[in-house]
C-alpha cells in the first residue's frame, strides 16, 4: 500500500509540521517494533500505553513519518530526523478510522459488516468460505474488530478484492457507531443479541442499542439479514427501510433451516429450505448454534448471486476453529469438547445443551470456568449456570474461579447430588480429577471465559490423545 502525503492530510484533516509535502508512505503501522521503512507511524494511545513514547524510536527505525496528537507536538524534539514527515491531528485514533474510510471510499468495493454477541467469527469465516468460492475477498484477521483491527483490515484494501468482509466487536458505547461510520457498509448483519459486556454496557437493552447502530447507521440502499430466532434482532430490524433478507431455524423465512441433527463427532446436518427447494447440508461443526450462522453465510452468497452448490460445497469444507466447541478423541474412547475460547451465558447453555444430546450412553462431565464482564448480572448468571447443570441432568460438575460456588450450590439447591458438584481451585486439579474420572464414552465440556485460560486443562489431557 502507498499512500501519497496529500491523501493523509485530506483525509484526517492534519497539519504537516515538517517533511517533504510530495512525500510518499509505504503502508500504515501502530506498532514501533514492527514498523517498516518508509511506513507512517501513528502514534495511538490507550488506558495503559502511549504511542507517543515510541515516535522517535519508529524514526530511527526509517518510518516515513509519525503521525501524531497536536497536544503532544511540544513534548517531542524533532531535530534529528527534519527530512521526516510528523503530522498533527485531534486524535490519531479517529484519523486512523478517517484514512480507511477513505481508502474504502476509493475503490467502492460491496462490505458486508457483521456483529452480534455470539458466533461472529465464526459466521465471518463461514461467509468468507462460501464467497471466496468465486471472489477474492478481503477480511478481518482472526478477531481484530475493534476501532484499531478494522480500520487497519480495511487499509490493506486493493483493486483486487471484490468483497469486504468486516467484523464488529464491542466493548464500550458508541464503538459499533464509529465502526460502522468507517466501513460504510452496503450489507449488514447482527448474528444475535444476548447477555454480554454487561459491565460496560450495564443492561440487555443497552446491548441491543449499541449493536442496533449497525442497522440505524447503514445507507438505505443498502441490505440488511435478519434472524427470524432473535427477537431484539427482529425489533432493531424494523426500523430499516432498505432491502432484508431473513433467515431461521424452524421460522418462515427466506433461507430456512429444518430437522437440524447432531452427527456425534462428525457434526450437524439440516435440511436447507431456500426458494422452495430442499437441501441437506451437513456442517462438519459440533452443534445446533451453528446453524444459524450457516444460514446467514448462505444468504449473503445469494445476495452476491453466488450458486446453492457451491456454497454447499464450501459449508461442508469448513473447518472449526481451535477451542470454539473443537471435538479431540482421548485414548479409551472418550470425547473432549474444548469450547475454551470464551463464555457468556448463552454460548454456556448451549454447550451444555450440546454436551447433554451427546453423551449417549456415556457421562457428560461439564468443566466450567467463571463468565466475566456481566457486571451486576454475575451471581443471576452463574446461578442460573448451577439450575442448567442440573436440568440437563449432567454427570458430573467441576466448577473453577471465584463464582465457582455459586455455580455448585445452585446445582445442589436444584436437586444435583453433592457428590457429583465440586469446586476445583486449579488448572491441575481440575486436570488431576478428570484423569482420575472420565472413563470410556464420557463426553467432557470445557469452557469459560478468556482470562480463565481453560484451555490449560485441555492441554492437559491431550497427551491421551488416541
Amino acid at each position: 500500500m502507498t499512500l501519497h502525503i496529500e491523501e493523509v492530510l485530506r483525509a484526517t484533516g492534519g497539519k504537516l509540521l515538517q517533511g517533504e509535502e510530495n512525500a510518499f508512505f509505504q503502508g500504515i503501522s501502530t506498532d514501533s517494533r514492527t514498523v517498516g521503512e518508509g511506513k507512517l507511524f501513528i502514534a495511538l494511545q490507550g488506558p495503559h500505553f502511549d504511542g507517543h513514547h515510541f515516535a522517535l524510536e519508529a524514526l530511527e527505525k526509517k518510518a516515513g513519518g509519525v503521525l501524531i496528537d497536536e497536544d503532544k507536538a511540544g513534548d517531542i524534539r524533532w531535530n534529528g530526523y527534519r527530512p521526516k514527515a510528523v503530522i498533527t491531528v485531534k486524535d490519531t485514533l479517529r484519523a486512523l478510522g478517517d484514512l480507511a474510510r477513505d481508502r474504502r471510499r476509493r475503490y467502492r468495493t460491496p462490505v458486508v459488516a457483521l456483529t452480534g454477541s455470539n458466533g461472529k467469527t465464526t459466521t465471518k469465516e463461514m461467509i468468507s468460505a462460501c464467497l471466496e468460492t468465486t471472489f477474492p475477498v478481503l477480511k478481518t484477521r482472526g478477531n481484530l474488530n475493534n476501532l484499531i483491527g478494522l480500520p487497519l483490515t480495511l487499509l490493506n484494501l486493493t483493486e483486487k478484492e471484490r468483497v469486504v468482509i468486516l467484523e464488529m466487536g464491542m466493548n464500550v458505547p458508541g464503538e459499533i457507531r464509529r465502526l460502522t461510520e468507517i466501513a460504510e457498509p452496503d450489507v449488514g448483519l447482527i448474528t444475535n443479541i444476548q447477555k454480554v459486556h454487561l459491565e460496560g454496557m450495564g443492561s440487555l437493552e443497552r446491548v441491543k442499542d449499541e449493536k442496533g447502530e449497525l442497522f440505524r447507521r447503514m445507507r438505505r440502499d443498502g441490505t440488511i439479514l435478519v434472524n427470524q430466532n432473535d427477537p431484539y434482532v427482529i425489533d432493531l430490524a424494523s426500523e430499516f427501510s432498505g432491502q432484508k433478507i431473513t433467515f431461521g431455524v424452524e421460522k418462515s423465512a427466506d433461507v430456512m433451516a429444518k430437522e437440524i441433527r447432531l452427527r456425534g463427532a462428525e457434526g450437524t446436518s439440516f435440511n436447507l429450505i431456500l426458494e422452495g427447494e430442499k437441501m441437506e447440508v451437513n456442517l462438519p461443526l459440533l452443534g445446533r448454534h451453528f446453524v444459524p450462522n450457516a444460514l446467514s453465510a448462505i444468504a449473503v452468497a445469494t445476495l452476491f448471486g453466488i450458486e446453492v452448490k457451491k456454497v454447499k460445497e464450501a459449508l461442508e469444507r469448513f473447518q472449526p476453529f481451535p477451542m470454539r466447541m473443537e471435538v479431540i478423541h482421548l485414548e479409551g474412547g472418550k470425547t473432549l469438547i474444548n469450547d475454551t475460547y470464551n463464555a457468556n451465558p448463552r454460548s454456556m447453555e448451549l454447550a451444555l445443551e450440546t454436551l447433554a444430546e451427546m453423551k449417549g450412553k456415556g457421562r457428560a462431565i461439564a468443566v466450567l470456568g467463571d463468565m466475566l464482564e456481566l457486571g451486576d448480572f454475575t451471581e443471576e448468571a452463574h446461578q442460573q449456570v448451577g439450575e442448567k447443570v442440573r436440568e440437563l441432568s449432567i454427570d458430573l460438575l467441576l466448577a473453577m474461579g471465584e463464582k465457582a460456588p455459586l455455580v455448585a450450590e445452585s446445582a445442589i439447591r436444584h436437586g444435583f447430588e453433592p457428590k457429583r458438584a465440586r469446586v476445583v481451585e486449579s488448572h491441575s486439579e481440575a486436570i488431576s480429577i478428570l484423569k482420575e474420572t472420565i472413563q470410556e464414552g464420557d463426553w467432557i465440556l470445557i469452557k469459560g471465559s478468556r482470562r480463565m485460560a481453560m484451555e490449560k486443562i485441555v492441554e492437559g489431557l491431550i497427551e491421551r490423545r488416541a
